[in-house]
């Protein structure tokens, strides 16, 4: 038990300092420490799996991070004219979709096998359990502060 907590504040810490060096605002850096002290909790980790699931975690979220990004240029680029796409237009951009989600499956393959090797397969199957469970929970603390 102690070496869970210690695993967990060391990882908080850890990666607080990662953030803070990215230089990203204190909304994001807040939303980032909730899901590491998450997700830490739901794989319940310990000092050792932290110490290397979270640079490999790391380079998948801005891997992820990248590919929703082009997807998100994509999706810009035809939003403003949405309603007159020509037909080759539409067409490239269905494809250029299709690739990046293919894209993403790719990721979700090659990081499978890279968290197998620093972790469980259990704790790998219930990571992925616990990104959605983030969300919805991320989703939830949102729409409870907006009510506030």
């Amino acid at each position: 038990m102690k070496k869970l907590i210690f695993g967990t504040v060391f990882t908080l810490l850890l990666v607080g300092h990662l953030f803070a060096q990215r230089g990203d605002g204190p909304p994001r850096e807040k939303v980032e420490a909730f899901k590491v002290g998450f997700l830490t909790k739901k794989l319940e980790l310990t000092a050792e799996e932290a110490q290397r699931f979270w640079p490999v975690y790391n380079k998948y979220s801005d891997e992820l991070e990248k590919n929703r990004m082009g997807m998100k240029n994509i999706l810009g680029d035809h939003f403003v004219k949405l309603d007159n796409l020509s037909p080759a237009e539409a067409e490239k951009a269905l494809v250029d979709m299709q690739a990046l989600r293919q894209q993403e499956v790719e990721i979700l393959k090659q990081y499978t096998i890279e968290f197998k090797k620093v972790l469980p397969a259990q704790k790998v199957v219930k990571l992925f359990v616990a990104e959605h469970e983030f969300k919805r929970e991320l989703l939830k603390q949102l729409r409870d502060q907006r009510r506030r």
